[in-house]
C-alpha cells in the first residue's frame, strides 16, 4: 500500500504530527528509557540506547517507504520538540484495516496529547486512506491508554488471551476497535459545544 505523508500535516491543539528524523534521537532515548513504556510496549527495549533510537527512526523510514506503517512524531507545534510517537500499522492482507499504536514521554502525559493525536490519525485513516476498521490494543493494566482509546471513540471489544509475546512469556491484551460510522467516533471527532 502506497501512503503519502498528509499535506497539510496533521495538527491540532498545539501539536503537530511529523516524520521522525535523526534530530529526534536524544529525546527518544530519554523518553524510551522510562520503564513504564517498555512495561506496556514489549518491543521497546529496556535499557534503551542510542542505537535503539536510531533503529526506531530507520525502521520508521523503511515502513513509510514500504507502505507497511505510517509513524509520526507527536511534537509541540511551536517548538518542534518531541512528545511521543503514534503510528498506523497496515495489514498486508487487508487494505481497509490498520492498527493504531502510540507512546508519550512522561512530561506529555495527562494533557490530552495522546487523545488528540489518536483523533488526528484516525481522521486521516478514515478520510484520506479509506480505512474501514482500526484496531487498538492495550495491556489490561494500562488504564491510561484505555481511557485514551475510549475518549477517541474506540469501543472495547474484549480480552485477547496470550496475545503479545514478551521476554517473560505471552501477555494478554485488551482489544478496542473503531469504525468510521461508529456514533462514538462521530461524537469524538465532532464534539458539540
Amino acid at each position: 500500500m502506497r501512503v503519502a505523508f498528509p499535506d497539510p500535516p496533521l495538527a491540532a491543539a498545539g501539536l503537530v504530527l511529523r516524520r521522525p528524523d535523526t534530530d529526534d534521537v536524544p529525546w527518544v532515548i530519554a523518553a524510551c528509557s522510562d520503564g513504564e513504556l517498555s512495561r506496556f510496549i514489549p518491543v521497546i527495549p529496556h535499557p534503551y540506547s542510542e542505537s535503539d533510537a536510531r533503529a526506531f527512526i530507520e525502521h520508521s523510514d523503511r515502513a513509510w517507504a514500504a507502505g507497511s506503517a505510517a509513524t509520526f512524531v507527536i511534537a509541540d507545534a511551536a517548538t518542534g520538540d518531541g512528545w511521543g510517537a503514534i503510528a498506523l500499522h497496515f495489514y498486508a492482507d487487508d487494505a481497509e484495516l490498520a492498527e493504531v499504536g502510540y507512546w508519550l514521554c512522561r512530561a506529555a502525559r495527562g494533557r490530552g496529547v495522546a487523545t488528540t493525536s489518536v483523533r488526528l490519525v484516525t481522521g486521516w485513516a478514515f478520510g484520506d486512506l479509506h480505512m474501514k476498521r482500526l484496531n487498538l490494543t492495550t495491556a489490561p493494566e494500562n488504564v491510561a491508554s484505555q481511557r485514551v482509546a475510549e475518549r477517541a471513540g474506540f469501543t472495547r471489544e474484549g480480552l485477547l488471551r496470550a496475545w503479545v509475546p514478551t521476554s517473560a512469556g505471552r501477555r494478554d491484551s485488551l482489544m478496542f476497535s473503531l469504525l468510521p460510522d461508529d456514533p462514538s467516533w462521530q461524537e469524538a471527532a465532532c464534539p458539540r459545544p
